[in-house]
């Protein structure tokens, strides 16, 4: 046999094993559903907030549970802040799937879903259990070609701070507080006035007493010093901060079966995780505030009792205004 028609001979034998070879591995990992045969796949993170950002708990945990859980198919990398999609801009990005997946706060998304600034008065893991997040999730589903995944701040609540002391409800008439849309309404009830400035021009406002006092998380207030200008901490606290993380149709469907409930798994174990989290972050704040001369101010049992409901009340009100039909529905699911 010459040279040629050996080799051309022996190209043929490789060839016909090779491709019997690959039947046979093939067909058990396709009839399995085997996740070996999950096709590879990155998705990229779009957040509401610049890398490193407290509000960004749980996306190294979230990202290393989604890579475990699909034996390496599925890679979540970080994919840009603010600096990427302006903040209030990630809705139409999402809904649009022009972005994988959100690190976003479902206030954001009330242009799209109205009802969801409620989300701030609900209990991730009491809506697990009465079929809440389920409602929540077809909401999305429906409004906003995406899918609600999981809750990463379910446990990090709101205070109010303030320079000056405050026992009964009539003390904060005639202060002006920093505020965001999200307590808004229930910090006017109190009688005070309202200043939506940026967080990066508080310290200077309260310097000059231009405000009186902020809201805030009930952990941050360290990020911007604001320790050194103000001087309580108004207990109790009040609202959940509502963090979440959501994704793209267009994402979710390159996505397996098992790929899609990995990635379910994933988001219930870090929300899971998040109460705990905070409880802890929330009393080592507090001792750091402290250690620098804030003081915790508690109010009586009777008063914070009307502080406490006047906050629910309100939030409820304004949702019940917007989407009376899904807010209803919403607040018999959280109670």
């Amino acid at each position: 046999m010459s040279f040629k028609k050996g080799l051309l001979f022996l190209l043929i034998v490789t060839l016909i094993f090779g491709v019997v070879g690959c039947g046979k591995n093939d067909t058990p990992a396709q009839s399995s559903g085997d996740q070996d045969s999950d096709k590879k796949v990155t998705l990229s993170v779009t957040a509401a907030w610049a890398e490193g950002n407290s509000m960004l708990y749980g996306m190294d945990d979230f990202a290393q549970k989604v890579s475990e859980k699909t034996n390496g198919t599925v890679e979540v990398v970080w994919g840009g802040g603010p600096e990427a999609i302006p903040t209030y801009q990630l809705v139409e990005a999402l809904r649009n799937g022009i972005i994988d997946i959100a690190w976003t706060s479902h206030t954001y998304n009330v242009s799209h879903v109205p009802v969801m600034e409620a989300m701030k008065l609900t209990d991730a893991e009491k809506l697990r259990e009465t079929g809440g997040f389920d409602f929540v999730r077809e909401l999305y589903k429906d409004k906003l070609n995406a899918h609600y995944i999981a809750a990463t701040t379910n446990g990090l609540t709101y205070n109010l701070y303030t320079k000056n002391e405050v026992n009964e409800l009539e003390d904060f008439d005639g202060l002006t507080i920093r505020a965001t849309p999200a307590y808004q309404a229930f910090v006017e009830a109190l009688g005070a006035g309202v200043v939506n400035t940026a967080p990066g021009e508080a310290y200077q406002a309260l310097e000059r007493n231009v405000i009186q006092g902020y809201g805030w998380p009930s952990v941050g207030v360290k990020d911007f010093g604001w320790q050194e200008v103000s001087k309580y901490i108004i207990q109790p606290a009040f609202y959940n901060v509502d963090v979440c993380i959501m994704m793209s149709d267009k994402a979710w469907s390159k996505l397996s079966e098992s790929q899609q409930q990995a990635i379910m798994e994933a988001g219930k174990e870090v929300e899971a995780a998040s109460n705990e989290y905070y409880v802890k972050a929330i009393a080592d704040e507090n001792d750091v505030l402290k250690a620098e001369g804030m003081e915790e101010l508690t109010l009586t049992p009777e008063v914070a009792d009307a502080y406490y409901k006047l906050a629910y009340e309100k939030g409820w009100e304004s949702a019940l205004k917007t989407d009376p039909e899904n807010a209803n529905k919403l607040k018999e699911l959280s109670e």
